[in-house]
């Protein structure tokens, strides 16, 4: 296998490179909130507002059945938050639409550390992103170039769910994005914001993080070897 160097200047460990490939949740991973704190706020009075706790809106909006539907093409936006609000008592039609309006108010700009970290990885390794998305492939490649300016081959694929037809956990996209890739689990690393679906790309034998900050995982990156700044 190729070696490398790790360390200050080349001085280091001389270590065998295992890591190929690098594979990107998009959402609170590549994206961060312009204001957080006000963003917690809200969200925790919608999640009143569904009688849940802050930390169960999220999985119950978009780990719910009727998510899975919407994010691999099967059901409509109006269709999805129908499915998820009446049972709530929010049936109105005006104030389910309220209602999702207010879930994405947030302006979210991806994150400039991560960015700066994406490009540092280009050329080193195979990079992908990995998105339970309403959008497909060809969606998202756009809106990086168009509404972030990123460079269109920054990443090698991108895979969403609405493309492939699964979501996160269901190992089949996970599968998809390696085979995209051409690496075996053992040389890829998957960070993402959700426990679970980290849980579900180990089980696969993939490198797996659960992303909080930038800082935390350029850390991992060094524990593996793969990765370092001077």
């Amino acid at each position: 296998m190729a070696k490398y160097t790790q360390g200050l200047h080349g001085i280091g460990q001389t270590r065998e490179m295992i890591i190929k490939a690098i594979i990107f949740d998009f959402g609170e991973v590549l994206t961060a909130p312009v204001d957080a704190e006000l963003t917690a706020e809200r969200l925790e009075h919608l999640a009143r507002r569904l009688d849940l706790q802050a930390d169960e809106l999220w999985l119950y909006l978009f780990e719910s059945e009727a998510s899975r539907l919407w994010m691999t093409g099967k059901l409509d936006w109006d269709g999805f938050w129908t499915a998820v609000l009446e049972p709530r008592g929010i049936s109105d039609p005006d104030e389910r639409r309220a209602f999702a309006q207010e879930v994405f108010l947030d302006h979210k700009d991806l994150h400039p550390e991560m960015v700066e970290l994406v490009k540092e990885l280009k050329g080193r390794y195979k990079l992908a992103v990995l998105s339970n998305a309403s959008k497909t492939e060809e969606e998202m490649k756009e809106m990086f170039q168009h509404d972030f300016g990123l460079p269109g081959d920054l990443f090698d694929t991108i895979v969403t769910s609405t493309s492939v037809g699964a979501i996160k956990p269901d190992p089949t996209i996970f599968v998809e994005v390696l085979r995209r890739l051409d690496v075996r689990p053992e040389e890829a690393i998957f960070t993402d914001d959700m426990a679970n679906f980290t849980a579900a790309a180990s089980e696969l034998g993939i490198h797996s993080h659960t992303f909080t900050t930038p800082s935390a995982f350029l850390d991992y990156l060094r524990e593996k070897g793969c990765f370092y700044r001077c």
